[in-house]
């Protein structure tokens, strides 16, 4: 008989697969996948191994780590400790491809050590990168990085609740005085 003239077997003839499910993750998704696609586009983690290229033995780059970080801060913004749990509770391996447990904070803080030296060469490329790869018109851009410090005390109860409360905190121009 041919293959051709061979006729199906009846429904009850055909074998029959079983199939178990034997478990289920669940993770959370949130805007992982639109933060992954504008670190993506921006060419984040790119950018940072260029300027801080990783140890060869690396099994993440500090681009990628970098990435994870800021994924984190813009997805569930939390102090930067236990970031490899959260990273297992968020799909953040299936989005970003890095395994959550190389997120330790051993490896997170040699990242943010590489890149502390270069934060301005890295915030520079990637705003120039996110002006060209979004189109965005600077003629009507204005980034005000004004600085002031205020000495003295200034409890919250006797401030203007119009105007920016006076706190403690750390000018962008990195003076000390």
């Amino acid at each position: 008989m041919s293959k051709s003239s061979r006729s199906p077997r009846p429904r009850s003839q055909r074998q029959s697969c079983e199939v178990a499910v034997t478990s289920v993750v669940e993770k959370r998704l949130g805007a992982l996948p639109v933060v992954s696609e504008f670190t993506r586009r921006l060419d984040l983690s790119g950018i940072v191994d260029e300027v801080c290229p990783g140890g060869a033995s690396a099994l993440v780059t500090h681009g990628q780590v970098i990435e994870a970080l800021v994924a984190n801060r813009l997805t569930a913004p939390a102090p930067l400790v236990r970031v490899g749990d959260r990273a297992r509770t968020w799909a953040v391996e299936e989005v970003l491809g890095i395994e959550a447990g190389l997120l330790n904070d051993d490896r997170l803080a040699r990242a943010l050590d590489a890149i502390a030296p270069h934060l301005e060469h890295i915030a520079g490329t990637v705003g120039a990168r996110a002006i060209g790869e979004f189109d965005i018109k600077v003629s009507r851009l204005h980034w005000d990085m004004t600085s002031m410090s205020v000495h003295g005390a200034y409890p919250a109860e006797g401030q203007d609740e119009g105007f920016p409360v006076i706190g403690y905190g750390h000018p962008k121009d990195r003076r000390t005085d």
